[in-house]
């Protein structure tokens, strides 16, 4: 076996714990039965000190090499203990390297059962999360492996809706609003500010004079389409004008 597949331990490159089960790992795959004749080759400095005080007994044994190394370089277990009971999952992180994570620092107080480790799994997960999997389904009833499927499809399904919501919120939030035009405009000559009533388009410039006036029968001016009177030669007769008013 290619021993560079097994990174070098010196007690501080890495933990302990990890690289214990990546080397048991390796050796598995292996078919590597005897472990303790793998672990001093791939020990340095303080690491393989802790090897050498070992008695010749208990360097015969994978187990007992393992118990020195996780006892001298691992975190103190009451340290762990609060690490366990604080561990939530960490933004952008897997359920399944936060489930991971808590198995080793169980182990390094001294183990956990999966029931146990099942209620501080789903404990550290966000409160949504923690309600959707109480709706669902009897937590009680579940392993340790459904919980970590279940979670998983539970966190996938709130994320793709919190990017659809985000999505929606960002559309109606630079959606412009219809354009309205506030500017008031005479249907006698299409000008500006002022009503077809008022026009002074007419005849003699007067307001009220019916010059300015379009017929919408024929659109042309001087009638209303009341009186439009076309003939078959598309001639219009226009309307009286207004008589002027003689005061």
């Amino acid at each position: 076996m290619d021993l560079r597949l097994i990174s070098e331990f010196d007690g501080t490159s890495q933990e302990v714990v990890e690289w214990l089960g990546k080397l048991e790992l390796v050796c598995k795959l292996r078919g590597i039965t005897e472990l303790h004749t793998v672990v001093p080759l791939r020990l340095t400095g303080g690491a393989f000190a802790v090897y050498q005080q070992l008695s010749s007994p208990d360097k015969e044994k994978y187990a007992n090499i393992k118990a020195a190394l996780i006892s001298a370089f691992a975190a103190d277990r009451f340290v762990a203990y609060e690490q366990f009971v604080a561990r939530r999952l960490r933004e952008g992180e897997s359920v399944d390297v936060y489930l991971a994570d808590l198995r080793r620092l169980a182990e390094l107080f001294g183990g956990m059962k999966d029931s146990g480790l099942s209620c501080a799994f789903v404990a550290g997960l966000p409160e949504s999360a923690r309600r959707i999997l109480r709706a669902g389904s009897r937590l009680e009833n579940m392993d340790i492996s459904q919980l970590l499927s279940r979670a998983r499809a539970v966190l996938v399904d709130e994320h793709l809706g919190d990017g659809a919501s985000t999505q929606l919120s960002y559309v109606g939030q630079h959606t412009a609003a219809p354009a309205t035009s506030s500017v008031v405009r005479c249907l006698a000559c299409n000008q500006p500010n002022h009503y077809a009533r008022n026009c002074l388009a007419g005849r003699g410039g007067r307001r009220g004079g019916r010059g300015g006036v379009r017929c919408f029968t024929c659109g042309r001016l001087g009638h209303v389409s009341t009186t439009c009177s076309g003939n078959a030669s598309g001639e219009v007769e226009s309307a009286p004008a207004s008589a002027p008013n003689h005061q």
